[in-house]
C-alpha cells in the first residue's frame, strides 16, 4: 500500500460521485482533478501546525464530507487508509491484520 504522511495528504472528495481520494501535494499527477472538495496540505497553513493539530483537522474534514457532502463513511475510511498517522490512531480490532503487523514492526 502506498503511504502518504499527513504533512503531504491532501485530501479530496466528490459530492457527485461519492468518491474520497487522499493524494501528496502537490499533486502533479493531476490525480485530484476530478474531485470537487480538497482540504489539507494544499493549504499555506496546514504544514505550519503541529502534528496532533493536522490529525485532529484530518479528522475535522473527512467527517464534513461524511457528514455534509453523503461521501461513504467507508470510502472516506479507504481512503485514509494511506495515510500512516490515520492508520496508528485506530484501535487494532478496527484495522486489517497488515497494519496489526505493521504496528508490531515497528516496536
Amino acid at each position: 500500500m502506498t503511504n502518504i504522511p499527513l504533512y503531504d495528504a491532501m485530501l479530496c472528495w466528490d459530492h457527485e460521485t461519492g468518491r474520497a481520494l487522499i493524494v501528496h501535494h502537490p499533486d502533479r499527477r493531476g490525480l485530484s482533478d476530478d474531485y470537487g472538495g480538497t482540504s489539507g496540505a494544499c493549504f499555506t497553513k496546514w504544514r505550519k501546525q503541529t502534528d496532533q493539530w493536522r490529525r485532529l483537522q484530518m479528522l475535522v474534514d473527512a467527517w464534513h464530507a461524511v457528514a455534509f457532502y453523503a461521501i461513504p463513511a467507508m470510502a472516506m475510511h479507504e481512503a485514509l487508509m494511506v495515510v500512516p498517522e490515520y492508520r496508528h490512531m485506530l484501535a487494532s480490532d478496527c484495522v486489517p491484520q497488515w497494519v496489526r503487523d505493521e504496528r508490531e514492526g515497528e516496536q
